[in-house]
C-alpha cells in the first residue's frame, strides 16, 4: 500500500501547491471569457413601472405610433403564440423583441419579427416553461436602427 501513495509529496504544504498552480493557471485562462459571459447576459436597465411598457395581447397596444397584438391574452409556456406588429415608420426587414423573465431570471430570449408588408410584421413566439403557475415576460421590441418599443407578455400555465 505504501507504494501506491509513494508518487505524493511527502509535505503537505508541497502538495497543496502542487494543487493549487493549475488552479490558478486554469482560473487565468478562462477569466476573460468567464467575465465576458457574465457582462453580456446583464440587462439593459428596462423601465420599472409597469405603465411604460405595452401589455402585449389580443387588445391592440400602441406605444409611440406602433401598434402590436396577440393571438391570446395569456401566453402558455412552451406553446406557439402569435405577433402582428403596424410599425409603419420602421424600415427593417425584421424586428427582433427581446424578453426577459420579471419574476424568475431564465435569461434572455429573442425572437425575430418578420416584415410582411405595408409596414406589418409578423412572427411567432414560444416561451419557456417556468416553476411558478403565472410569469410576466419583459422586454423591447427593437428595429434594426435601434428604436424601442417596451413590451410585456403575461404568461400562465
Amino acid at each position: 500500500m505504501t507504494h501506491l501513495f509513494s508518487f505524493f509529496p511527502k509535505n503537505r504544504t508541497t502538495l497543496i501547491w502542487l494543487l493549487l498552480i493549475p488552479i490558478a493557471l486554469l482560473a487565468g485562462f478562462y477569466a476573460p471569457n468567464i467575465m465576458h459571459v457574465i457582462n453580456s447576459t446583464k440587462q439593459v436597465n428596462l423601465p420599472l413601472e409597469p405603465s411604460q411598457y405595452c401589455a402585449l395581447s389580443t387588445q391592440q397596444c400602441e406605444q409611440k405610433g406602433v401598434e402590436i397584438t396577440l393571438d391570446t391574452d395569456v401566453a402558455k409556456p412552451l406553446e406557439t403564440t402569435h405577433i402582428n406588429v403596424n410599425w409603419q415608420e420602421a424600415q427593417s426587414d425584421k424586428l427582433i423583441l427581446t424578453l426577459r423573465g420579471l419574476e424568475m431570471d431564465l435569461g434572455v430570449v429573442k425572437f425575430p419579427i418578420l416584415k410582411q408588408q405595408n409596414g406589418q410584421y409578423q412572427g411567432t413566439i414560444v416561451l419557456p416553461i417556468c416553476t411558478y403557475e403565472k410569469m410576466t415576460w419583459i422586454g423591447t421590441l427593437t428595429d434594426q436602427q435601434g428604436n424601442k418599443i417596451y413590451t410585456s407578455i403575461r404568461m400562465e400555465k
